[in-house]
Order: structure tokens, then C-alpha cells, then sequence
């Protein structure tokens, strides 16, 4: 499914109520490959290299500027800006545009103010120095927090992705084989199906607890490989934190597993519009430490065009939650230099409690 036109007109008149509010004359939304959330939030591109930039006027066209004439090409094509433009000086160019729209003398928001290179940022202040910039980010992050039902689609295929892909590397997992020939099989199952972008990992070992890049161990009856999967259907994630067990559960990663799904269980029951993010974390914490072990990671996080974003559930986040937000709950279990269990999945914020969006059975 693709996002549609409706959807584009729907993230730009809330930008721009909110600009209007802020006295903005523009935006100025950075993005990367790493960082490129908010950017493809307004533009509906998957940036392929380097950075790229968009100018959002509060009125008339916005405009793109990107790394390379081939991709001023593309981008038209494959995103809801028809003017693309390369640019080889980013600042100069996104200078000249502002001064074409009348921001001269005016303020003008940088939404991925984190993003965006010294270099850009210092060009710009010094071609147009009468330009007031300010720290615009809230606006987008705001805006994202909450998925429309298109959202929700395109993150619901991903949750399916994720699940065949958990069961791809659980086939791959026997006695002999390394830690990245299972994320080769996760990889293969995604790529196979259209999902080019993903952020995965593996760990291989008694007791993994905390998800990493592999390194070539050895499964050994016994043992377990963490897998974190996380595909990227059309720009949305969905994650799934599991693992693939060689051969029967050794009695104490039984106990821990044990554990971590009934931390997880209380954190589910708490999962519902109204609740603060950090009650889903205590809810999981309080289970996790009176068993005997800590949690040192946190109960999860929100999951939508980036892999980590709001709402975090965290101890000291207490916002509340909402209709329409998409989560990852993973409670972790271990035991301090040793380590553990981490397992968890996205779920979905109804008006009336939580949807749960992966079919995998966690262990």
C-alpha cells in the first residue's frame, strides 16, 4: 500500500497550523540514512545516501535538495515533491530558497536541528543573516506520535514480515551453526519480500540479554541466539525481540524466561489509552526485581518511521498514553555480569486497550 495524497495533505495542514502558531515563516527539515523520520514524514522519500533537505514554506510549494543529480532525478518520482533540486552546497542552496519565499528578516524553524551539519547551519546563518532559525523539531515529533490508519497499515505489514523472518532464523538455528548465518536467514526471508531496509541483529550465547551485531559464536545445544527484528515496509517499522533456542531450555534460562513473560503479561494489562509510559515500566520492573533479577534496559519504546521513537517507557516519561500509538514492550531479565532474557513485540493503541501485532510465540 502506498501512502497516499490525502494522507500528504493531512501532515502538511498540521505543520502549518502549528507554523502559523509559531509565528514560521518556513521550515527546514533535515534528514539522513540514520536520522530520516521527520524528513520522510513531509516528503514520503526514503533518503538512499548521505543527507537531504526539504524547505516547507508556510505558503506555496515545498522544495527538496538532494546529494546527487541522479536522485534529483528520482526524487520527483518517488516522493510528494515534485521540485527536487541537487545541490552541491546545501546551505547556500537552502539560503537561496528562503530568500526566493520572503524569509528574510523572518523566523524559520530547522526541524532536525540534531541532523543537520555544522557546515549547512553556518552557511545559511551567514547568507541570509537577518533569518531568525529556531529549534522547530517538536512540531514533527509531535505530529508522528500519533498514527493515522495509513500508518497503522503499513506497520501492521511489517509486524508480518518480522513474524516469518523470527520463523526463517529459528529454522536456521541448530547445533554447529554461527550467529550470522541465522541474521543471514532474517535478512534473506525480508529481502526476498520487498523489505530492503531493516535493522536486525543477533547475539549468540547462554544467556544473551542485550541484542548486538554477530560475531561468529558457535550454538551449542543449550544455548539461544537473541534476535531483533525490526523490517521497514514502505518506511514504517514494527519490531519483535525473541530468540531461537538449540535443543531444550537449560532449567536456569527456563526460570528467567519464565519471568520476563509474566513481566511482560503486567506490562500488556497496563497498556491502554490514559496509562503514563512509565507505569508500563514499573508494572514489568516491580515483577522482574522481586524474582531476583534486574531490569536494566528500558520496558521499550515507540516504533513508526524510525526503529526507536515516542513515546519512551521509561521511569521518568510520564506521558500519557494514547489511541493510535504504536509500541514495542520488551522486558529484559538478567542477572548482572552474567545475562539473560529480552523478549517483547509491537502493539497497537485502541480507544478501548491494545492490539497485539505479531504472532510469534516469544520463546
Amino acid at each position: 500500500m502506498a501512502l497516499t495524497l490525502k494522507e500528504r495533505d493531512r501532515r502538511t495542514e498540521h505543520v502549518r497550523r502549528e507554523m502559523r502558531q509559531r509565528g514560521l515563516v518556513a521550515l527546514v527539515v533535515s534528514g539522513s540514512t540514520s536520522r530520516k523520520g521527520h524528513f520522510q514524514y513531509l516528503t514520503d522519500y526514503n533518503i538512499p545516501i548521505d543527507y537531504c533537505y526539504l524547505v516547507l514554506p508556510l505558503v506555496g510549494d515545498p522544495t527538496l535538495f538532494v546529494f546527487t543529480p541522479n536522485q534529483a532525478r528520482i526524487a520527483p518520482k518517488r516522493s510528494w515533491v515534485p521540485d527536487a533540486r541537487y545541490s552541491p552546497d546545501y546551505g547556500a542552496s537552502i539560503a537561496g530558497r528562503l530568500r526566493e519565499i520572503g524569509a528574510a528578516g523572518r523566523t524559520v524553524g530547522v526541524v532536525g536541528m540534531e541532523v543537520m551539519s555544522a557546515r549547512t547551519y553556518q552557511t545559511i546563518v551567514e547568507s541570509l543573516p537577518s533569518v531568525k532559525l529556531v529549534d522547530a523539531g517538536e512540531i514533527v515529533a509531535e505530529a508522528r506520535t500519533v498514527k493515522s490508519d495509513e500508518e497503522v497499515t503499513l506497520i501492521r505489514e511489517a509486524a508480518v514480515l518480522a513474524d516469518g523472518a523470527c520463523a526463517a532464523g529459528r529454522g536456521a538455528a541448530r547445533d554447529g551453526a554461527r550467529d550470522y548465518e541465522v541474521l543471514a536467514e532474517v535478512d534473506y526471508f525480508l529481502k526476498r519480500r520487498g523489505a530492503i531496509e531493516a535493522f536486525n541483529l543477533a547475539t549468540a550465547d547462554t544467556l544473551p540479554a542485550f541484542p548486538y551485531l554477530p560475531v561468529g559464536n558457535v550454538l551449542r545445544s543449550g544455548e539461544a541466539v537473541l534476535l531483533e527484528i525490526t523490517p521497514r515496509c514502505q518506511g514504517y517499522y514494527a519490531q519483535l525481540t525473541t530468540a531461537a533456542t538449540v535443543g531444550a531450555l537449560n532449567a536456569e534460562r527456563e526460570n528467567m524466561v519464565k519471568v520476563a513473560k509474566q513481566a511482560l503479561e503486567k506490562g500488556v494489562a497496563v497498556l491502554r489509552p490514559g496509562t503514563r509510559a512509565c507505569d508500563v515500566d514499573a508494572a514489568m520492573r516491580v515483577v522482574v526485581e522481586a524474582a531476583g533479577y534486574t531490569m536494566p534496559q528500558r520496558a521499550g519504546h515507540g516504533v513508526g518511521l524510525e526503529v526507536d521513537e515516542r513515546p519512551a517507557l521509561i521511569p521518568s516519561n510520564p506521558i500519557p498514553l494514547q489511541p493510535g500509538m504504536t509500541v514495542v514492550v520488551h522486558p529484559s531479565v538478567v542477572i548482572p555480569e552474567r545475562g539473560g532474557v529480552f523478549l517483547g513485540g509491537t502493539f497497537l493503541l485502541t480507544p478501548d486497550g491494545h492490539e497485539k501485532l505479531f504472532q510469534s510465540e516469544l520463546v
